[in-house]
């Protein structure tokens, strides 16, 4: 993958996701040129200089959307709105979770991407789902040139990542025939930041939520409904698929068999503290405190015990809907051991597993290296599977 910032991967990762999910590359380029010595500052470089970059190439960019909307010029409005969404939420995402710009940033994120999508036609709707005494954040995009009832893919995010941020995979779905309804789970996103709902491994729990609340919609087939995740949501899409049988796809995007051996294996962390492996542990900084308000804990023992329960196996034999499993071979966080044992699980009779290799590209973690032929790749299998003209040729 390319590292922008060769000193700081976590930096560089933030400026591929960004790019991926419709950010412009020279406007990055034009905000974070300068950030290079401040890259190399301690574990988790200058937090401060990388906010104020992201920051200002946000409100730069928003700017730019609220004087095009003055204007009436809706689509440049449009655009502009969604970029800033973007470049708030990186803004965001490396700042101490107590720090008061943090809420301030991600309210930005929030707002802008409302916007934004208050001027798509057809129009997305932003809006919430009760959930057991709260609620989660979810926005709903329309399939275009369908008359009548549609499919639909609900999508879930990873562990650090938003629902804003994979707009760019409801738009390529919706373009193909089917709707998308796109929510942040516990531990994700708006859900974590506003409602305080921590990650939990029962993700069928908020997945079963979505789908009551489709089967309300007068313009979606509750019959066809399908299930897309991403990185963790490679763990959180296939465990729901064991237990909400109205899934009738499910794609694992970057596929994980069991989470805990894959933060074991990353940093050497055993209960009580000790270190396997000289030079690792548990994340520190703010990388470290991210990782802790999203398993809604204060310390790494606890964590590590919660994260015991995020594994698929005796799950996978369940799953009966079709599947698919994607992987890099590059991938840091999946053994492809594993996915060839998961795959071996699975109960399904119609299940996929695809390996990106280093020679065609989309080799690293969820194809950030070499993305968009693995997005048309899933996207065709959804439509294979869901839509009935292709249900038709099949």
């Amino acid at each position: 993958m390319f590292q922008y910032f060769p000193n700081n991967h976590m930096w560089s990762l933030a400026v591929m996701r960004a790019v991926a999910s419709g950010a412009n590359f020279g406007e990055i380029d034009w905000a974070c040129s300068g950030l290079h010595e401040a890259s190399a500052v301690d574990p988790d470089g200058d937090i401060d200089a990388w906010y104020r970059a992201w920051m200002g190439l946000g409100e730069q960019v928003e700017g730019q959307a609220a004087q095009a909307a003055q204007r009436g010029h809706d689509v440049s409005a449009r655009h502009a709105y969604m970029r800033a969404a973007i470049y708030y939420q990186w803004a965001e995402a490396f700042l101490d979770p107590d720090d008061a710009r943090a809420p301030q940033a991600f309210d930005r994120h929030l707002t802008t991407f409302a916007q934004g999508a208050a001027l798509m036609e057809p129009r997305v709707e932003v809006f919430e789902l009760p959930f057991e005494g709260s609620s989660l954040t979810a926005y709903f995009v329309p399939a275009r040139g369908v008359h009548g009832k549609a499919p639909v893919v609900v999508l879930t995010d990873g562990l650090d990542g938003t629902k804003e941020e994979m707009f760019y995979v409801a738009q390529a779905l919706a373009e193909r025939g089917m709707a998308c309804l796109a929510f942040d789970g516990p531990g994700q996103g708006a859900t974590l930041r506003l409602h305080k709902l921590a990650a939990r491994h029962d993700s069928e729990a908020a997945v079963g939520v979505v789908c009551d609340y489709l089967e309300t919609r007068d313009d979606i087939d509750a019959s066809r409904i399908g299930l897309i995740g991403v990185s963790l949501g490679g763990y959180y899409a296939p465990r729901a698929a064991a237990f909400e049988k109205r899934i009738k796809a499910c794609v694992a995007w970057s596929a994980i068999y069991d989470y805990h051996a894959s933060w074991v294996r990353r940093t050497g962390y055993t209960p009580g503290g000790a270190v396997r492996e000289p030079g690792r542990a548990a994340p520190r900084g703010t990388t470290g405190k991210h990782v802790l308000r999203i398993m809604g804990t204060s310390d790494w023992d606890t964590a590590f015990h919660k994260l015991e329960a995020f594994r698929l196996a005796g799950v996978a034999s369940q799953i009966t809907c079709s599947v698919l499993l994607v992987h890099g071979e590059r991938d840091m966080q999946t053994a492809e051991a594993e996915v060839k044992q998961l795959l071996e699980e699975i109960g399904a009779k119609d299940k996929t597993l695809r390996i990106w290799r280093a020679s065609e590209g989309g080799a690293s973690h969820v194809q950030l290296d070499r993305q968009e032929p693995a997005l048309s790749e899933i996207c065709d299998w959804f439509d294979d599977r869901l839509t009935l003209r292709r249900q038709h040729d099949r």
